[in-house]
């Protein structure tokens, strides 16, 4: 090496290093204002449970649904949906094993609900696992917004994508990727709005869901309850009469 050179190089690689140590700053720095947001560190690995109620209506049915969740971090999901009398949605994910209307599922079908335990999760799912979160530059949110996006790899092909609003710290849009041997891959989003403080945690009250590039359902919440643990029962997908939508908040 050219003892003329290496002044250059030298110059230019300290400039590398430190242009990415500020890039890694700014990543810590906004993963702690979207941890504030939602009540802090330490509230959020307390309150690692909740059960949401509310109306749901899907493109997919004629008539809005009672919806139940209950999540339990980071991999404990049931979602209970009753549109009517004979018209029922139920899928359930504990850990490695998932259900839907009491049968079980591996494949795209288990995939499709890791994500959405992944995205009911945030923003734990990004804090917890920070290490793997990169910094995707700013994404046009659906109302035309701009947002700060955090991307999480994971399970094989499936990204997670948050939409970050840089002056509150909320997350207003998450975006759930699976690759597929097509040539795009299948992409679901939701967009977050009236937000509301419960149990020291922040939630959403209102969400618009997207498939692709199309509107394919809304939900709204009209309560939130926050705990610590939640019975084991309710994740066992073998059981999917017990407990129905209101029936387990009813008995507590």
């Amino acid at each position: 090496m050219s003892i003329a050179r290496f002044p250059f190089r030298f110059l230019w690689l300290t400039l590398l290093l430190f242009s990415q140590g500020l890039v890694a700053a700014d990543l810590a720095t906004l993963l702690e204002r979207v941890g504030t947001a939602y009540g802090g560190r330490q509230q959020l690995a307390t309150a690692t449970a909740f059960e949401q109620y509310g109306t749901t209506v899907s493109a997919m049915h004629r008539q809005p649904g009672r919806i139940h969740r209950a999540f339990q971090y980071p991999d404990r999901l049931r979602i209970d949906v009753r549109y009517g009398e004979d018209d029922r949605e139920l899928r359930v994910l504990s850990g490695a094993s998932a259900w839907q209307q009491g049968t079980p599922v591996t494949g795209a079908r288990y995939d499709a609900m890791l994500l959405q335990a992944a995205r009911l999760g945030l923003p734990g799912t990004l804090l917890d696992h920070r290490d793997r979160v990169s910094d995707g530059g700013f994404i046009t949110a659906r109302d035309g917004s701009r947002l700060r996006a955090l991307e999480l790899p994971f399970h094989g092909g499936l990204r997670l994508i948050a939409g970050v609003d840089p002056d509150t710290g909320r997350i207003v849009e998450s975006r759930g990727i699976m690759a597929t041997a097509a040539e795009h891959d299948l992409e679901f989003a939701t967009v977050y709005s009236d937000f509301r403080t419960v149990g020291g945690r922040l939630f959403a009250f209102e969400e618009t869901h997207y498939a692709m590039a199309g509107v394919v359902g809304q939900t709204r919440l009209d309560h939130v309850e926050v705990v610590q643990q939640l019975p084991e029962e309710l994740f066992d997908g073998t059981l999917p009469d017990r407990p129905g939508p209101d029936q387990h908040l009813a008995r507590r």
